[in-house]
């Protein structure tokens, strides 16, 4: 009988952790308004090319597409504050959103649409700023 119950109990605690992280995806508006909060991170996982030409204010650039770049960076991110993720149409965003929740990631949030959405809504960018990647990021 204790072998039940402790089984049960060691399969309610994997659940719980799986269940506590989540990937969601907000629209421009709502997705505006959440990274203005404190203790968020947020990303751009386009390329190099891309960031440069139009990017979300105070966001750090991750390329997706550059997989070991991506990962290092990762590697540098706090696993239990919120981060948000955009790339051009959210594709890719979508992409990365999901390997940081399968990394153990608490809060994921990917813009819907991309920055073409959030460039329709009016929203602003800031245009020929040096890109800052993974080696921009402190060493702990």
């Amino acid at each position: 009988m204790k072998t039940v119950f402790l089984t049960i109990v060691i399969l309610l605690s994997i659940t719980a952790g799986v269940f506590a992280q989540t990937k969601s995806n907000l629209k421009a508006e709502e997705f505006d308004k959440e990274i203005k909060k404190k203790g968020i991170q947020l990303l751009d996982v386009r390329r190099p090319a891309e960031y440069e030409e139009g990017h979300i204010k105070g966001s750090t650039l991750a390329n997706w597409e550059d997989k070991a770049d991506f990962e290092k960076h990762a590697e540098h991110l706090d696993k239990n504050k919120p981060v948000y993720v955009y790339c051009r149409s959210g594709k890719r965003s979508s992409a990365a959103a999901d390997y940081l929740s399968e990394k153990g990631f608490k809060n994921v949030v990917n813009l819907e649409g991309g920055i073409l959405e959030w460039k329709q809504d009016g929203k602003d960018v800031e245009v020929g700023q040096k890109t800052q990647g993974a080696a921009a990021v402190p060493k702990h």
